[in-house]
């Protein structure tokens, strides 16, 4: 599994795919940078990083992270290389777990590259209660909520496995999207499993009349239905030439 791992990362680095999520990863706090001078929003560093990790976790997260997992699962299928993938001795299942694994790294990478940009911004734009402990802070509070998201997109990897094109992934990004801007603030809003990471991250869950574990349960339940259904699929289906 570490091998298929390795070739992840060398195909990884020739992938523009790769340079294109960088890009939108620091996104928000472009957008957040220019709301500082068009619209006086951010004064401090600690509400640019609030409304950054905001944006990033209940919206822009969720459409990246569906080009992703339709990127790392379906390129096997349209490149006609898995195949010969599997001619090396390991079984299915290490090699979905080596694709989530990777997954999982890239999510990581995109949660540093957003912290980080944040931080530049703030800086250009001459914000201030700048403290080291804000950033880690918020750098953690990200990662955490990224992490929890990340669980929850394993349905997708069915879609991925079912329909090897990158549309059906992008079209369900864009309307879960959407279905966060109108879940946000509802009450609702711990039942759903995309949502449910930044309230989960930012402490915003207790502002809510559920159990903690509720929005948890929500989680690992969208997570293991995905997991079996991908694996079950995937070690069933032939792989066509």
């Amino acid at each position: 599994m570490l091998t298929f791992i390795q070739m992840e990362f060398l195909k990884l680095k020739k992938s523009n795919i790769f340079l294109l999520s960088l890009l939108m990863a620091a996104l928000p706090a472009v957008l957040m940078y220019i709301a500082t001078f068009a619209f006086d929003e951010v004064q401090s560093f600690e509400l640019l990083f609030t409304n950054v990790n905001m944006y990033m976790s209940v919206l822009f997260a969720v459409l990246l992270f569906a080009i992703i997992m339709a990127y790392l699962f379906g390129r096997e299928y349209n490149e006609h290389t898995l195949k010969a993938m599997l001619t090396i001795p390991i079984s299915r299942g290490k090699f979905l777990a080596s694709k989530y694994i990777m997954f999982l790294v890239w999510v990581l990478i995109l949660t540093a590259v957003t912290s980080v940009s944040t931080l530049a911004f703030g800086f250009l734009a001459g914000l201030s209660g700048f403290t080291i402990k804000l950033f880690i802070d918020s750098f953690a509070n990200l990662l955490f909520a990224n992490v929890l998201l990340f669980l929850t997109f394993s349905p997708f990897v069915f879609i991925s496995l079912f329909v090897t094109n990158m549309v059906p992934a992008m079209v369900g990004g864009a309307s879960l999207t959407l279905v966060n801007m109108l879940v946000y603030g509802q009450t609702w809003a711990p039942y759903v499993p995309w949502v449910c990471p930044y309230l989960i991250a930012s402490g915003e869950i207790a502002e809510y009349s559920v159990s903690i574990m509720t929005p948890y349960a929500m989680i690992f339940a969208t997570f293991i239905i995905g997991v079996i259904i991908s694996y079950v699929y995937f070690t069933k289906k032939d792989v066509p030439l």
